[in-house]
């Protein structure tokens, strides 16, 4: 027995080494795979286009060429002249998404937007959930109706869309493969000002807290912002800040990739919730 002690004592620990080291490396693999999942979510979260010019060419975003998109929903109004004039002092640009009533009733908002260069999108007829997303049916009648209207007022057909409250959580697949096939470019965001719901300037710190986190990444931010008196009332200090700091406002045109928020397990019928 003691003729064979040694060799075994040492096959044992060879054993055991062998199972150490496997052990180590199924920790490092699983702590990979944790950083690698977070990149992924990260890179999900990232705009999928870059800033495009005209010709649909890339167009690098260097710390000359910083690009950032305005958005602006729930117009015309009349406060969209006030927005629209501070735009123009900036010589800034920005994307416009129109509900339809709104555009019956602000025929020359909508074609001055269109006469100083910005973009025009829809933003269906209703804006209320329970309408627009009653069925796939519902949504792109809400669409075709705005954009009729669109034309008729300026001769401008354009499939930029915005969905009412965006696109998570009630624009299921479903939604999105009509609204698709019908042509239409989805748009969400990545920065929200949440105007809507802040007291007068504070709007303008939330959206640059926001820019400054996306800096870090590369990536071009898409700011959604409303058509109300107190966005309105406090657009240009925002808009000093991106001049200062070197950025150059683009307008969202169809030869660009559109960028829209994945379900993932997030969209449901509005019925059910």
């Amino acid at each position: 027995m003691k003729k064979y002690g040694l060799p075994i004592m040492i096959m044992v620990i060879i054993v055991l080494l062998f199972l150490l080291v496997d052990w180590i490396s199924s920790i490092r693999v699983g702590s990979y795979n944790v950083e690698e999942a977070n990149r992924n979510i990260m890179i999900d979260l990232e705009p999928k286009n870059v800033p495009l010019n005209r010709e649909g060419k890339s167009q690098p975003d260097t710390e000359s060429n910083r690009i950032v998109y305005l958005t602006f929903d729930d117009g015309p109004s009349p406060v969209s002249n006030d927005i629209l004039d501070t735009l123009k002092t900036f010589d800034a640009k920005a994307t416009f998404f129109m509900l339809d009533p709104a555009m019956r009733v602000n025929p020359d908002v909508v074609k001055r937007t269109v006469m100083e260069g910005h973009a025009v999108g829809l933003h269906g007829v209703t804006h209320d959930k329970n309408k627009f997303y009653q069925s796939e049916l519902a949504a792109l009648s809400e669409m075709k109706t705005a954009q009729e209207t669109l034309l008729r007022i300026t001769g401008v057909t354009t499939h930029l869309i915005r969905t009412p409250y965006g696109s998570v959580p009630y624009l299921t697949e479903s939604f999105r493969d009509v609204l698709n096939h019908n042509g239409f470019r989805l748009w969400d965001w990545n920065v929200d000002s949440s105007d809507w719901n802040l007291m007068e300037d504070e709007y303008v710190q939330q959206v640059i807290s926001q820019i400054e986190e996306l800096d870090k990444y590369g990536i071009t931010p898409i700011i959604l912002m409303h058509d109300q008196d107190g966005t309105a009332h406090h657009l240009s200090t925002l808009l000093a800040y991106l001049k200062e700091h070197g950025y150059k406002t683009g307008v969202i045109d169809e030869h660009m990739e559109s960028y829209s928020f994945n379900c993932y397990d997030r969209c449901y019928p509005v019925d059910e919730e």
